[in-house]
């Protein structure tokens, strides 16, 4: 029994290391949601991509459904983005500044894809194609053929502008430059879960010899 007890002990003293590679798991998926539209040069062309996800809970939509006018548009004196294909969309009020710093004015992209967004910073509005549910991917983007970011007065990469989705913690932002590839979990995480999960399988088989 004083054999047992021992090994009881020891266990509960290595507890922690199998609940903290979980527990770091879980913590990455906690993040808050965000909408990221990234402009960048791609083959002598100029491509606004969307990407991420918003949760909607908490955000009152306007009244009245509008559309950008546009498959594909920035104008930087409005803060103003269109990227997809242009349809209805739901107006959802929104927090920050109304104008970029550069000179651009595009309306109407050389090629589309993927669902209606349109960031309307000095309306102080995010629309979202009809479609769209709380949560889901958003994926959406506008190709402007034949320009680069130093015609259309961007000049500095990086984050330029952030918003906030009114009534929730939500935000959208803006960014020069391509999307960095998709955050991994590290390997240390999971390496300590291997090694705590092997420490307890060797333990179990001494415990059967007891």
């Amino acid at each position: 029994m004083s054999a047992l007890h021992s090994l009881a002990q020891r266990c509960k003293r290595f507890s922690p290391l199998l609940s903290l590679p979980a527990a770091l798991l879980l913590a990455q998926g906690e993040a808050k949601a965000l909408l990221t539209y990234n402009i960048f040069e791609s083959a002598g062309n100029v491509v606004v991509e969307a990407s991420g996800s918003l949760n909607l809970t908490g955000a009152t939509p306007i009244a009245g459904d509008l559309i950008c006018g546009f498959n594909g548009a920035i104008y930087s004196f409005q803060a103003a983005i269109c990227s997809g294909v242009d349809s209805v969309s739901k107006r959802y009020p929104i927090s920050g500044p109304s104008s970029f710093p550069s000179t651009a004015a595009l309306g109407g992209a050389s090629s589309v894809s993927g669902i209606s967004t349109i960031l309307y910073g000095s309306a102080n509005e995010l629309r979202l194609d009809l479609a769209y549910t709380s949560n889901s991917p958003i994926v959406s983007s506008a190709t402007f053929n034949g320009t680069t970011l130093a015609a259309l007065g961007f000049t500095t990469t990086g984050l330029i502008d952030t918003w906030v989705l009114n009534g929730t913690s939500e935000t959208i932002q803006v960014v020069i430059g391509a999307p960095s590839p998709a955050a991994v979990p590290g390997p240390l995480p999971l390496l300590g879960a291997g090694a705590a999960f092997g420490w307890a399988r060797r333990l179990r088989k001494r415990t059967q010899h007891l």
